[in-house]
């Protein structure tokens, strides 16, 4: 159509009927279907697994529907449950006795995950998800109560590794026969992060461990000592022989010497001979004490002896 007076056709908007009162309702509907499509959709994100819970149909718990990350499509009157199945830890500071009844401190961290296939039986004896305080809590401070009763205190630090290996063993066969748990648990670690004692017997340790390097140091010293002296003592022994045998060799060519002199001279008079045997030990011991002299003058009240010492060390006098 055109407008009267003008070459411009007239454009009309079609109008709504029933006012703004259907407008109001039209919102409502659609606002109505926004939430009703949202309450249809859980976002499940990475590490997390989602069940259903059907409160009004089935009234029942279904099981694992979807693990994260990923968006899962639910009736809206299903209720959603999101449990975290990846890995999760746990740490505790657990206090106990030895054998010998010293209070401890044990420090320890355990890690796990968690079965998709047995999280529903989980959910269903925890449905407030606190197994966590309730089990696995519960479960490894009794186990390490027990566990360290079997070892003193000094087999706990001697033996960390065996005490440490114990309590593992112990604590992973607690947490999968526990009915509660229903074998959930999956990739259990155990790690002893440390063992507190109190602070006087730490002193008292720490005294212990230095006497006793002390003693060790002291055996050390002792064998050094020893070894030393058993040394020394050979050696002197092997040089009071080497001398033994240097003084018989020579008293044996002193003795040649004598004999080659004695039958050189041709004497037979046992009191000449023996004058002969004290002069080359008298000469032989004057060449001992001065070996630099060439020439001996031996005199008295009358004409001085003067004898030619032999120069060569091996010559006779």
């Amino acid at each position: 159509m055109f407008e009267p007076g003008s070459s411009r056709p007239r454009v009309r908007f079609p109008s709504v009927r029933g006012g703004p009162a259907t407008i109001v309702v039209a919102v409502i509907v659609i606002v109505f279907l926004a939430i009703f499509a949202s309450s249809m959709l859980v976002h499940v994100q990475v590490g997390n697994s989602l069940l259903l819970v059907d409160p009004v149909f089935k009234k029942d718990v279904s099981n694992v529907v979807a693990l994260g990350p990923t968006w899962q499509i639910k009736m809206p009157w299903e209720q959603p449950v999101v449990i975290f199945y990846a890995t999760d830890s746990f740490e505790a500071t657990v206090p106990c006795f030895s054998k010998d009844q010293l209070e401890m401190n044990i420090q320890i961290r355990i890690r796990w995950s968690l079965d998709p296939a047995k999280i529903r039986q989980l959910y269903l004896n925890y449905p407030r998800l606190d197994y966590e305080t309730a089990a696995i809590r519960s479960i490894t401070e009794e186990t390490i109560r027990l566990i360290t009763k079997k070892y003193t205190t000094v087999d706990t630090i001697e033996f960390r590794d065996v005490v440490a290996l114990d309590i593992q063993e112990a604590i992973v066969a607690g947490l999968r026969q526990s009915s509660s748990l229903s074998g959930a648990l999956t990739d259990v670690e155990f790690d002893l992060k440390n063992i507190e004692y109190p602070a006087t017997y730490t002193r008292a340790i720490e005294a212990k461990l230095v006497k006793e390097q002390e003693k060790i140091a002291a055996e050390f010293e002792r064998e050094r000592t020893l070894i030393l002296a058993n040394a020394t003592a050979q050696r002197l022994i092997l040089e009071a022989q080497g001398q033994a045998q240097a003084r018989t060799i020579v008293a044996d060519s002193v003795k040649q010497a004598i004999e080659l002199i004695i039958s050189s001279s041709g004497t037979t008079n046992q009191t000449d001979a023996s004058a002969m045997a004290q002069l080359y030990l008298t000469l032989d011991t004057l060449r001992q004490i001065a070996p630099d002299v060439g020439v001996l003058i031996i005199g008295g009240t009358g004409t001085p002896f003067i004898y030619q010492l032999p120069q060569n060390a091996t010559g006779s006098p």
